[in-house]
């Protein structure tokens, strides 16, 4: 059920929820967050989408905020979703126009849940500083997606000036779901580390499209190997492969070549393996940050120590 109330105020719209909650049996009490989302008006619905599907893991009041006109007469119109067009949700959408859209914490801080975690996501163009944003300052957990700022052709100055600006404007509590797609990369690389015999890795490569994504990954790797890693660019729409050289003369290769949901791990001296590796959606994404509302260290590790070195050794391609 879709309500819309037009030239509204918070106010008005606390009233309706009011409403719907002793009329309809609508309740807050399994709410276990508060999800602010700011995005422009062409992304609501594929953001309100894809926040429904995570809230289906954890329930939360989903707050959509879009600042469409900043010059025009102060105005807001709202909707309230819930049943079957929220999820496991209930769904605030504010459309503010004028003055409101330069103000969007003072909008937003009415409706907030009481005594629950915020959490504000971006879903697209991030503030250069998360925690230094409105609305990042109402937050525990501040979300940014790195993908968003990609582009296909991103020249490698931009690339950089991206990476450094995930840098420059951390805070603890900050994350981007361009590192979250890596954690079934993460885990399937650490995985085959362990297969005896454990021996050290003296090089490895990174091969995929110019994204963030991937160069994250190759950060990461030098980092956590101590180990000098190869970016290789490539076509494509997500990270292609991992290799990795060890000191005993092994190779261990995972390669995305079967299709975008498999990829074939290759051992030396071992049978190929085919492992699931698929591409991870955003709501999959969003659902596993919403799972830890504590500061994500690993993140941070990544962007103020890795990142840095990297960019420092010019292996970027």
């Amino acid at each position: 059920m879709i309500i819309p109330l037009y030239a509204t105020s918070t106010a008005q719209v606390a009233v309706k929820l009011v409403e719907l909650r002793e009329e309809g049996g609508m309740t807050a009490l399994g709410r276990v967050l508060t999800l602010v989302v700011e995005c422009d008006a062409g992304s609501i619905e594929t953001s309100i989408q894809a926040a429904n599907l995570a809230s289906m893991e954890h329930p939360c009041r989903v707050i959509v905020l879009t600042a469409e006109d900043l010059a025009s007469p102060a105005s807001m119109d709202a909707q309230i979703r819930v049943g079957s067009d929220a999820g496991a949700s209930e769904v605030i959408v504010l459309r503010l126009r004028g003055e409101p859209g330069a103000h969007l914490d003072a909008v937003v801080t009415p409706l907030l849940l009481p005594d629950a975690p915020v959490v504000v996501w971006w879903p697209g163009r991030r503030p250069r500083c998360p925690a230094a944003d409105p609305l990042g300052r109402l937050a525990t957990r501040r979300i940014t997606d790195g993908v968003a700022e990609d582009r296909r052709g991103k020249p490698l100055a931009d690339r950089r000036r991206l990476l450094e600006l995930l840098t420059s404007g951390y805070t603890s509590g900050d994350t981007d779901l361009a590192w979250t797609r890596l954690t079934p990369w993460r885990a399937q690389l650490a995985a085959a580390l362990e297969i005896p015999p454990r021996q050290t890795v003296t090089s490895a490569a990174v091969t995929g499209p110019p994204f963030v994504a991937a160069d994250l990954m190759a950060a990461w790797l030098a980092w956590r190997l101590d180990a000098p890693v190869r970016r290789a660019v490539t076509d494509g729409d997500f990270l292609t492969a991992v290799e990795l050289h060890l000191s005993g003369g092994r190779r261990i290769l995972l390669d995305r070549e079967l299709d975008a949901s498999q990829a074939c791990l290759r051992i030396s001296e071992q049978v190929d393996r085919v492992v699931a590796l698929g591409r991870r959606n955003r709501a999959e994404a969003l659902g596993e940050e919403l799972r830890h509302l504590e500061p994500d260290q690993a993140y941070g590790d990544l962007v103020t120590v890795a990142v840095p070195a990297y960019l420092a050794t010019g292996a970027m391609a």
